[in-house]
């Protein structure tokens, strides 16, 4: 009886306390041109919010069911990310702490240099082909 009694205010407790939502990202600094962002939430619905840091306001990119999505397109610059989950009733209970991305892609320089890399690489194995197919006819 007595260990009820205990148990009764920690499960009042534990139904009253709900959990925020949790956001992560598989990277903070997106040089690729893409990068993850994972949540969880006790809803089946969550909404992802994005902001800048030099821009006022949030702006709503995803709402549903989903637990992760892929961002790519962007351009440089720092974006702050922030899940919400939605209760049934449509409105937003809890949010996520928010969550940094930087995108700095690889500067002009760096990728023409891959790309000359690469173009020596193919020319090279292409003669190399055609000077073998030569000796062997």
């Amino acid at each position: 009886m007595l260990a009820r009694l205990v148990l009764l205010p920690l499960a009042l407790v534990s139904a009253v306390v709900t959990a925020t939502p949790q956001l992560s990202t598989d990277t903070g600094l997106a040089t690729a041109g893409y990068y993850v962002l994972h949540w969880t939430a006790d809803t089946p619905r969550v909404t992802l919010e994005v902001s800048r840091p030099d821009t006022p306001g949030s702006k709503v990119i995803y709402s549903g069911p989903d637990r992760a999505t892929v961002i790519s397109g962007q351009p440089n610059g720092t974006r702050i990310y922030r899940a919400g989950e939605v209760g049934a009733d449509g409105k937003v209970s809890a949010w996520s702490e928010p969550v940094t991305v930087t995108v700095a892609h690889h500067p002009l320089s760096r990728a023409l240099a891959f790309f000359a890399v690469g173009a020596v690489v193919f020319f090279s194995t292409l003669l190399l082909i055609v000077q073998g197919a030569r000796r062997h006819s």
